[in-house]
């Protein structure tokens, strides 16, 4: 997985800033800005930690979906790190320099005016419009059969995963791993007085993620409502520590009982509405985030708005509405600013957006910077790269995470 991980790395510069946000959050010079207040954020806000999901009502919304890294942290950490995504992902979306800061620019205006006025609403099927509100109808209408379909196979009356070897891979049971996800199946049907709905038909290792690629992760094939065609998957994810509070330690954090709990806790907090069965449990002394398996589908696909200027920047700046009102749903929350800072910040940058503007064209060169050594100590196999695959990388391994000499910059993809 380290190997897989090194190697999409290397495709162009906004995957490898996909899979840096400790860097990222490293680079950037707070002390060179004005202040801003502290907020529970994202972590990793970038143009790909957005998408459509089913919360617990079954009704399906567009907001942001990856909180492994969230953390009380400035706010401005997140506008910054989206902005600058903006910027590294430019030649993808069809944006020239002068291009790429006119969007910037009204994607900071948006923010800010989501801010300034100081009240969080949400994007959902009868709300959005443009290409999320397109993408928000065609999930609605997507029946779990068809998840189902696409990620299991029927043998006799029951239903197995689909293991594939590339994103779903055969479970080794050495650590008795189906046991323990059999036994927190059967606390979360306690939860939700449901216990027959969570019985464990089968599972699989699931590959996804850029910054999380390799964590584990497991899709559980449950019971659901009735074998086979009424099942239901159970996505497992392994949390890690928040790097962006690892990158930033002097800003304290509060004491959570394992890391998965934070994860739920703060995307409960900022997300209109919590994805389906989302809850932190633990498999032997490992803290796991568990919700309802989401198509990594249902995303906006960007490239393909390249051609449809006005798609683009109604979805960028639907986009940063999003991230504003996510912070003004989590203010005030366990040590975060009360609204009134927000919304003054949101004045500020309204009436001040230049320096904001600079430090994210500074957030784009740092990362491309970085990028620019990787590939270079990655196309002469360092080994100092080379050796965190493994003790003795054979060379089976070499040549699968080596890159062509040549490293251009590929148009944005969501898988």
């Amino acid at each position: 997985m380290l190997a897989r991980k090194f190697a999409a790395m290397a495709a162009d510069p906004f995957a490898f800033l996909r899979a840096t946000a400790m860097l990222g959050h490293r680079a950037v010079d707070l002390a060179a800005l004005p202040a801003t207040p502290l907020g529970w954020i994202c972590g990793d806000l970038h143009l790909q930690n957005f998408g459509c999901f089913r919360g617990a009502n079954r009704l399906v919304y567009f907001d942001l979906n990856d909180f492994d890294e969230a953390a009380r942290l400035p706010v401005s950490l997140d506008l910054l790190r989206f902005l600058g995504s903006i910027y590294t992902a430019a030649p993808a979306l069809g944006l020239d320099r002068t291009g790429a800061d006119t969007a910037v620019r009204a994607v900071l205006a948006a923010y800010a005016g989501a801010l300034a006025r100081g009240k969080a609403f949400w994007l959902e099927r009868e709300t959005a419009d443009g290409p999320i509100g397109a993408l928000l109808r065609q999930v609605s209408l997507r029946k779990r059969q068809s998840l189902l379909a696409s990620r299991t196979v029927v043998q006799g009356a029951r239903r197995h995963m689909r293991v594939d070897g590339v994103r779903y891979l055969q479970v080794a049971d050495r650590a008795g791993i189906r046991a323990q996800i059999a036994g927190a199946l059967a606390e979360l049907g306690e939860t939700y007085g449901r216990p027959e709905f969570f019985v464990q038909r089968d599972l699989a290792w699931r590959v996804a993620g850029m910054g999380s690629l390799g964590v584990a992760r497991f899709a559980v094939l449950v019971r659901g409502k009735g074998d086979p065609d009424r099942n239901a998957i159970v996505d497992f994810k392994c949390a890690a520590p928040s790097s962006a509070a690892q990158a930033l330690p002097h800003f304290a954090q509060p004491a959570w009982a394992n890391e998965a709990a934070r994860v739920v806790a703060i995307q409960d907090i900022c997300q209109v509405a919590s994805p389906a069965y989302l809850c932190a449990l633990k498999l032997g002394r490992v803290a796991y985030v568990v919700r309802e398996l989401q198509p990594v589908e249902d995303r906006i696909v960007l490239g393909h708005l390249a051609r449809n200027r006005n798609a683009l920047d109604r979805t960028l700046q639907a986009m940063a509405t999003l991230a504003a009102y996510a912070q003004l749903r989590s203010s005030g929350r366990t040590g975060a600013a009360p609204a009134d800072d927000l919304i003054g910040f949101g004045r500020n940058l309204l009436a001040r957006p230049r320096r904001w503007v600079e430090a994210a064209r500074a957030v784009d060169a740092a990362n491309s910077a970085a990028y620019a050594r990787y590939c270079l100590a990655w196309r002469k196999g360092d080994p100092r790269l080379l050796q965190l695959c493994g003790p003795k990388p054979d060379a089976q391994i070499t040549s699968l995470v080596r890159p062509r000499p040549a490293v251009k910059r590929a148009p944005l993809r969501t898988r």
